[in-house]
């Protein structure tokens, strides 16, 4: 072979190497690239006070994060969509962000009717999402291979209400609720409860509206069929309104709900209609994080906003360390992940394995965590 074809061989060769080089995804993150998440948080609406509190949480971890160098020298940038607590709007807002804005991965899902349009989305276009507010309920709002929940199952949550239950004096339980996956969750689980105990079945009383609802109709049915216990999920204004009320028709219960009712009486002076009422709890927040939240924004940290902060820190490491947006979610789910208010880890479920949930009691305007 003479000298002339040897060349004319090299040179190829060397061709082919660099358009290999070239072709070829780099199997590391990109530096000097920023980590960008989207936010898809209900900011008008019925649900716009828990979108403020998600941003403010998201935003709180953007600047923990940034001050200390970002992660793997990459800064994170956040942008915002409103999905006005629509769940319709909320796939455009997810689509906006994919499509046009180019996020690595998506936070968002006020409430579960605002999350759950976007799972199957999520899924077909192998983006993460991480819905900080929502448990995962087994038939009712189930996660996919792109989707993570920063709270547990939900049943799992609900039963640490079981030994208050037990030690009560309550025979005839009603759940009022509203029409939705959470809700129904709620009163499946609570009937569970109440077979387990050997007591009456659970009446089961859902509802449509969110907020200025009149319970009077509600409250004599439940009072003319002997119930001397009920679960109230409720938000907005209607936990104010049904404790009133009842009080006003003679309805004297005991009264069970979850944090979310203690909204109602933020602005309240009277505080007594909630004296005696039990509280799951599953907002139990870090003195860190609630002391770091209360200097940033002199608020007190509510409405889950702990778990839209942590979201941020899970997502952002997850997409510091995958090579491309379809390997986030795998990262997601096999990854122990540190945040400054512990450990997170993931069950098999991609919801978090446990959370700190307590059982408390409102005496004198002042809860107490129920022995």
């Amino acid at each position: 072979m003479n000298k002339k074809i040897i060349w004319t061989v090299v040179a190829i060769i060397i061709i082919v190497i660099i358009g290999v080089s070239v072709s070829r995804p780099s199997q590391k993150p990109q530096s000097n690239n920023p980590i960008k998440i989207g936010a898809v948080l209900s900011l008008s609406g019925f649900a716009a006070p828990w979108g403020e509190y998600g941003k403010n949480g998201i935003n709180l971890a953007v600047k923990n994060i940034n001050d200390a160098g970002g992660i793997n020298g990459r800064k994170v940038e956040v942008i915002f969509e409103d999905d006005h607590t629509d769940g319709k709007l909320a796939v455009s807002a997810f689509n906006k962000l994919v499509t046009i804005d180019h996020v690595n991965g998506v936070i968002g899902g006020v409430f579960d009717f605002t999350a759950q349009p976007i799972l199957p989305i999520a899924l077909n276009d192998k983006i993460a999402f991480v819905s900080p507010s929502n448990f995962r309920i087994a038939g009712g709002f189930d996660l996919n291979d792109q989707s993570f929940v920063m709270l547990t199952d939900f049943d799992k949550t609900i039963q640490k209400i079981k030994p208050f239950i037990a030690s009560s004096t309550i025979k005839k339980l009603a759940v009022v609720h509203y029409q939705s996956s959470f809700g129904v969750e709620i009163e499946k689980t609570l009937a569970g409860v109440m077979k387990d105990l050997g007591r009456a079945d659970v009446i089961d009383n859902p509802y449509t509206q969110i907020g200025d609802n009149d319970w009077k109709t509600t409250i004599i049915k439940l009072k003319n069929k002997g119930v001397d216990g009920v679960f109230l999920d409720m938000v907005g204004n209607d936990p104010l309104t049904f404790l009133k009320q009842a009080k006003q028709l003679g309805f004297t219960p005991i009264v069970m709900s979850y944090n979310g009712a203690l909204d109602a009486f933020a602005n309240e002076t009277d505080k007594s209609p909630l004296n005696n009422v039990v509280i799951l709890n599953w907002e139990v927040t870090t003195k860190l994080f609630a002391d770091m939240y209360q200097k940033a924004y002199n608020m007190t940290a509510t409405k889950s906003v702990d778990k839209f902060f942590d979201a941020t820190y899970v997502l952002a490491q997850a997409i510091a360390h995958s090579s491309d947006n379809s390997q986030v979610a795998s990262y997601i789910a096999k990854t122990k992940f540190t945040t400054p208010n512990g450990t997170i880890s993931f069950a098999p479920n991609h919801s978090v394995e446990d959370i700190n949930v307590q059982v408390q009691v409102m005496k004198d305007g002042v809860l107490g965590v129920w022995r």
